[in-house]
């Protein structure tokens, strides 16, 4: 017996371990949410181009899209024009969509839709290998000079590549510096001054590219800010060439590397690009759901949420069977609620979801009423016990159809929902209060009765209550759990709460 019991705790702990396992790696790994009711913010980015085409002509667009190594996650994106193709390309690090048209004329327009989440990108990674080493630019008479002239306090005033960058920066920056106004040349935009920073660092053997990002701010008309990126070695390395910060902001999203704009049209003019950006929520398990389709992740393909809809919605009732069974297993074996049957107030509790509570009591306690005065005429007549229990099944259904067309006419609704009833529970559960009744006395078959209504009703509750149907059905290792919790009940054997208040009113007896 000893081994038994050891057997099945060990059974019992295995199960327990898996489920709970598995429900971690759900959430800690797949990062579904604990929760129906979670949002996260999801960001919508819209680009218009606008453009006139030149008469009859080919039409060729090009515009470059966020790369997949982007640390944002890319959640959809479309693309809407009339009468162009699209495709989408891959350019060296960039992704690139191009629209095109046999003939077009007059003004044209074509837009992209982006949604993106700031989860974070599996595919992202700033320690990508990139180049180390870029040639030095061939410089002759007072550029040399000049370029030479800023190098050397760089070089004096860094120890690494990050503080070399920081410093090339902040003497481009500096008005008072002569070297460097020569080199831009009074022309003192962004542009020109990433080209000089790249002069000074290819000068220097150090690779820099220029990055395009976007910044994610609502109902702000967006224009691309750029940034400049080097690989020490190890990671990669944003600057801002203006302030010299070192470290893309976490509202950042880069669109595409490179001296190329954003868009080119070939065969027009005029060509205008707007951009917005809006957040939006999302409920977060079709935001798991959204990123597992997007990632091609074969485990989601195990996953319920995979079903067709009605399939969802019938397992959404049957997972939640296990969680009333485990409350009817504590009601009796540890409470002492008697009721009638083991599963039998399960069924009616389910049966309870379409009829609602109040209603589910009242018509079961009123067909069982009836079907017990019939059972009773029928022991008088020494009936066998199958066409005993045909007969009252028979009169069981004639009573729901009298109750569902009387409902109808008088407009109750709750009528016509007694044929959900299980009319095979209805018949087993008149035959065995009748039995109880016989053997022993009608109070006791009132108290089997009024136990089984409660216990339908606690295991309704349990088996309705929206956050644990979305937890069970979301988490089906849960069930493990509840299958452990069973197995550890199977071996209880000592006092129920009800003997207790028994044997206590004896022992204050004596």
């Amino acid at each position: 017996m000893k081994g038994v019991k050891l057997h099945v705790r060990v059974l019992a702990l295995a199960l327990l371990l898996i489920g709970v396992a598995s429900t971690a790696w759900q959430i800690f790994v797949l990062n579904i949410p604990v929760s129906s009711e979670t949002t996260e913010p999801v960001w919508v980015i819209d680009a218009k181009l606008s453009f006139t085409a030149r008469d009859n002509s080919p039409v060729k667009v090009q515009m470059y899209l966020p790369p997949v190594w982007s640390k944002f996650i890319t959640l959809n994106e479309s693309f809407i024009s009339k009468s162009y193709g699209v495709n989408t390309d891959v350019v060296g690090d960039n992704r690139q969509a191009v629209w095109s048209a046999r003939r077009a004329e007059g003004n044209q327009q074509l837009f992209y839709r982006l949604m993106l989440t700031k989860r974070s990108n599996s595919r992202f990674s700033e320690s990508e290998p990139g180049p180390q080493f870029s040639e030095s630019p061939e410089l002759i008479g007072v550029e040399k000079v000049a370029v030479e002239a800023l190098l050397k306090p760089i070089r004096e005033q860094s120890a690494d590549i990050e503080t070399f960058i920081r410093e090339a920066i902040k003497l481009i920056n500096e008005p008072s510096n002569d070297n460097s106004r020569l080199l831009l040349g009074n022309d003192y935009t962004q542009d020109n001054k990433s080209r000089v920073l790249e002069l000074l660092l290819s000068s220097a053997h150090i690779p820099v590219e220029r990055v395009h990002t976007l910044r994610l701010v609502s109902s702000v008309a967006q224009v691309s800010e750029l940034w400049m990126r080097s690989y020490n070695g190890k990671r990669w390395l944003y600057f801002n060439p203006e302030t010299g910060a070192q470290g893309l902001p976490n509202d950042r999203v880069v669109w595409w590397t490179g001296d190329e704009p954003m868009a080119a049209v070939e065969g027009g003019r005029n060509l205008k690009i707007e951009v917005t950006a809006n957040q939006r929520t999302m409920n977060s398990i079709m935001l798991a759901q959204s990123i597992a389709e997007r990632k091609e992740n074969k485990l989601w393909a195990l996953s319920l949420y995979d079903l067709p809809l009605q399939s969802q919605q019938t397992f959404e009732i049957i997972l939640m069977i296990p969680i009333g069974v485990m409350l009817i297993l504590l009601l009796r074996n540890v409470i002492g609620l008697e009721t009638l049957g083991t599963f039998t107030p399960v069924l009616i509790g389910l049966a309870f979801r379409e009829t609602q509570v109040f209603w589910g009591v009242i018509l079961f306690t009123f067909i069982t009423a009836l079907g017990l005065s019939l059972r009773s005429y029928l022991e008088h007549l020494h009936l066998q016990l199958l066409s005993r229990l045909s007969v009252v099944l028979t009169f069981v259904v004639i009573i729901m159809a009298l109750i569902s067309v009387l409902g109808h006419r008088l407009g109750l609704d709750r009528g016509l929902s007694i044929a959900l009833f299980p009319m095979v529970i209805l018949t087993m559960s008149i035959e065995r209060m009748s039995i109880v009744w016989e053997e022993r006395g009608g109070v006791h078959a009132g108290k089997v009765g009024i136990g089984t209504l409660i216990a339908a009703t606690l295991s309704h509750l349990m088996m309705t209550y929206e956050p644990w149907a979305y937890f069970v059905f979301t988490f089906p290792g849960m069930l493990l759990v509840f299958m452990s919790m069973m197995l550890a009940l199977g071996h209880y054997r000592g006092y129920r709460l009800t003997e207790l208040f028994r044997f206590n009113a004896m022992i204050k007896g004596k």
